[in-house]
């Protein structure tokens, strides 16, 4: 999946069934539940609430597990508005790992990221799991941040769909070339749905609305990266 056409592009769309099956599809809705219980409004924004999971993987035993230190870090130059800073979620109860379709996602992933060739000389990785909800009604809008086109400081990341209302507007994924240009418009719509990106390309996520009621978007963003660059991280141990 992530091979030499992939680091070209810059983007591949990932389908549901690569990680629902019979045997983990009932666990979305223990997934959602979390959604509905776990995140906080994401510093004053009431139409965006987030909690976050920082794991440490190592290359060798094939091992992940949580980190002591749950600090989240961006660069300006990848957040204009929120990055230079130490920024610190909720941290999402660890228990969520213990769900066969949070198993299904990382051991999915992992598989992936194990083989892309950029992070190969790396023997251990930061997995950065944002949970995030978007939510909306037909008078106001919601929007992530940065807002718009931009790259991110990892070098792979991944866009899980966990569930969007049949009733919300937008909340579309763009993939733009270098000079800005838009040149792709995914649209995540069953549970699951995945886009997985890397550094070749500028997206962003259009804002949602709601054409009736209460709208949701709820996503997993999964963050790949080597160990070093997340400030603090000499400090992290198994938790």
């Amino acid at each position: 999946m992530l091979n030499k056409v992939f680091m070209k592009m810059g983007f591949a769309f990932i389908e549901s069934g690569v990680y629902v099956n019979q045997f983990n599809a009932s666990s979305l809705h223990d997934l959602k539940k979390f959604y509905d219980l776990e995140l906080e409004i994401d510093q004053g924004n009431d139409f965006r609430k987030r909690a976050y999971l920082k794991l440490q993987w190592q290359r060798k035993t094939k091992q992940f597990y949580p980190t002591k230190n749950q600090n989240y870090f961006q660069t300006a130059d990848s957040n204009t508005v929120d990055g230079g800073k130490i920024r610190q979620f909720k941290v999402m109860d660890k228990k969520i790992l213990n769900l066969a379709i949070m198993q299904s996602l990382i051991h999915k992933n992992l598989a992936m990221i194990n083989e892309y060739e950029p992070l190969l000389p790396y023997d251990t990785l930061t997995i950065g799991m944002h949970f995030i909800r978007y939510i909306v009604n037909q008078n106001n809008a919601s929007f992530s941040s940065p807002d718009w086109l931009h790259k991110d400081d990892e070098p792979l990341v991944f866009i899980h769909l966990v569930e969007l209302s049949r009733t919300a507007l937008g909340g579309d994924n763009l993939i733009a070339d270098d000079t800005k240009k838009i040149m792709h418009v995914i649209r995540l719509e069953n549970d699951m749905d995945t886009l997985v990106l890397n550094k070749a390309v500028y997206h962003a996520v259009t804002p949602l609305g709601s054409r009736q009621g209460t709208a949701i978007r709820d996503v997993l963003l999964f963050t790949i990266e080597p160990h070093y660059t997340q400030i603090e991280t000499t400090q992290d141990k198994a938790a």
